[in-house]
């Protein structure tokens, strides 16, 4: 059994709680016994992509004492320069090509894609692209054959909810069309939408974790948009032997924030 964590929208710096709410999380995830074999935390680690924020989510990580091995994407409020060079450990002149990376636990395949939009310092963009570099970059390593699961930021189809779908993946037909090459994949999990969802993306399952910072409420209730009332969500995936024929079963949890 491959039992993977899934948190997404940590967004440090967001408010005096942010790196709380992720904190208890990321410690009741650690607490789990057994322990996961894997933990994502799929992008917007940071608000504003600022260096302190990143130091500070270094700082929380580096305390962990024997917690499953931790993996990341950014998403689009992180800045690429920060993000690598205090979390990855990239050298700080790297320039701003997406940070793609595939790691290998337990005989299974995570390609952590970067569909983060460049935009002018002090500015975001809030769509998602891969881009033909990233989408040939997944090919390649979809194509050495291991039991894969493909994660990101960026929801490539819409949840329906009118302030989320118009700043979704740009470039979803081709992350499709990559994906249905490629008979090796589990799902696609994603982030971004701070809603708990499940859908269907080529021909596979695409899972969505909740946010860990707040929840964007359904567009029918009478609630805020946007609110950090809701307890942060994070899901816990299950794989029989990491097989592709066993499917995936979902498990969402809310924690309460206290």
């Amino acid at each position: 059994m491959l039992t993977i964590a899934h948190l997404s929208d940590s967004h440090f710096g967001a408010y005096d709680g942010a790196a709380h709410r992720t904190r208890r999380v990321l410690d009741h995830v650690d607490a789990l016994d057994p322990r996961p074999d894997v933990v994502l935390l799929t992008g917007d680690i940071a608000d504003h992509g600022a260096p302190q924020e990143y130091r500070q989510v270094r700082a929380m990580l580096d305390e962990r004492v024997g917690g499953a091995p931790l993996l990341l994407c950014p998403g689009n409020h992180d800045v690429r320069a920060a993000y690598g060079e205090i979390l990855r450990d990239l050298p700080a002149d790297r320039g701003d090509d997406p940070i793609n990376e595939a790691h290998l636990i337990g005989g299974v395949k995570f390609c952590m894609l970067d569909s983060l939009v460049a935009a002018p310092p002090g500015e975001r963009i809030d769509h998602g692209q891969l881009g033909p570099d990233s989408l040939e970059w997944l090919d390649d390593e979809l194509a050495s054959g291991e039991t894969a699961f493909v994660c990101l930021h960026h929801p490539p189809v819409d949840v329906h909810i009118d302030v989320m779908d118009p700043i979704g993946l740009r470039d979803a037909d081709q992350l499709e069309a990559v994906l249905r090459r490629h008979d090796n994949v589990v799902a696609t999990l994603a982030g971004h939408a701070h809603t708990a969802c499940a859908m269907t993306f080529a021909g596979r399952p695409l899972l969505l974790p909740g946010g860990l910072v707040s929840t964007v409420t359904l567009d029918a209730e009478p609630l805020p948009e946007f609110t950090g009332e809701l307890p942060p969500m994070f899901a816990v995936h299950f794989v029989d032997d990491g097989s592709t024929d066993s499917g995936v079963v979902t498990h969402w949890r809310a924690l309460p924030d206290r």
